[in-house]
């Protein structure tokens, strides 16, 4: 399979809403595209809020402000649909260590919205159900949501799944990390896949590579293992595509810790992880202190929907048309 690019765009008009954006969702609805992302003055600082545009006819609507907390930064935005119930999920808090998660749902297609509520009621322990990329529908109707929990000194990933349409959580085991010899913090932000009914995450690290990780039951995972990914510790997603294959939008640098992110590529894998082929550049910028970075990726069978960072200043869209590669 390979990848054709037949749209781009800026999400909205750079210099008018905001100083920083970060951290793009996106979500397909009929024929809209909805891309939720935060934004304010800098990431962390207390005017940090959700927002949301969507893409009608191929024009996008200006920011809609999507959070009214008062002076918390909001995080990590995510969309998710399930049964004709759109999800909005994102973090709320000052420390990342206090985390709660909010969600906001819509039954209109995006035009109207519930009030937010806590996703686990009470929790405070750094946030449950998705932490950045998207979550997925197994095929036995489980939702699951890549998730992680960051401490001062270490990161950890884990999965929420929930077997009653989003309506209560189950948390897995931590997927074991080697902390003990690690370079690094650790692994977070997990991107997730079903294949013949085993769950694969490919994570976010510190050690200059993505980690990989499959379950059978969603409650134990693998041992966190190096893939033939580079990582620059920043985040990554993925798609499956029709024929099986997966592909994977990163940046290709490996470097421990807090690496250039002046590329964005894509690598397709073949066997659900275990090699890739040679990544395929989406957007480059000679000056390493550009960035693309956060992808976020959808299909729908003949189109792959992509979001990214651009520059901190705006968020990019991407639409790929997929082809057979005879």
């Amino acid at each position: 399979m390979k990848l054709v690019e037949i749209e781009k765009s800026l999400v909205f008009e750079q210099d008018k809403f905001f100083s920083q954006c970060h951290a793009s969702t996106l979500l397909k609805v009929g024929d809209k595209i909805l891309c939720a992302f935060f934004a304010g003055t800098k990431e962390g600082d207390d005017d940090v809020r959700i927002y949301l545009c969507v893409n009608e006819n191929g024009k996008w609507s200006d920011p809609q402000q999507m959070t009214f907390t008062d002076d918390v930064p909001c995080w990590n935005p995510v969309l998710f649909e399930k049964d004709g119930t759109i999800f909005l999920f994102f973090k709320a808090g000052k420390k990342i260590t206090k985390w709660q998660t909010f969600l906001r749902k819509s039954t209109d297609g995006g035009i109207t919205w519930s009030d937010a509520e806590e996703l686990v009621p009470g929790d405070k322990t750094g946030g449950r159900g998705p932490v950045k990329n998207k979550a997925i529908e197994l095929s036995d109707g489980t939702v699951v949501a890549p998730a992680s929990v960051e401490t001062n000194t270490k990161w950890d990933a884990f999965i929420d799944f929930s077997r009653d349409g989003c309506k209560s959580w189950q948390k897995s085991e931590l997927i074991f990390f080697d902390h003990k010899n690690a370079v690094g913090k650790g692994v977070i932000q997990p991107t997730v896949w079903e294949s013949e009914g085993r769950v694969y995450a490919l994570l976010r690290s510190t050690e200059g590579y993505v980690m990989r990780s499959f379950s059978d039951n969603l409650t134990d995972w693998s041992p966190a293992e190096k893939a033939e990914l580079p990582n620059n510790n920043s985040g990554i997603d993925c798609v499956k595509l029709p024929n099986g294959d997966v592909a994977v939008f990163h940046n290709p640098i490996a470097c421990a810790d807090w690496g250039d992110r002046n590329i964005i590529s894509y690598a397709v894998t073949k066997d659900n992880g275990e090699t890739f082929l040679p990544a395929v550049e989406v957007e480059k910028d000679e000056d390493t202190d550009a960035e693309f970075s956060y992808p976020a990726a959808i299909t729908d069978g003949e189109y792959v929907y992509l979001t990214y960072t651009h520059y901190r200043k705006n968020v990019m869209f991407r639409k790929f048309r997929i082809e057979t590669d005879l």
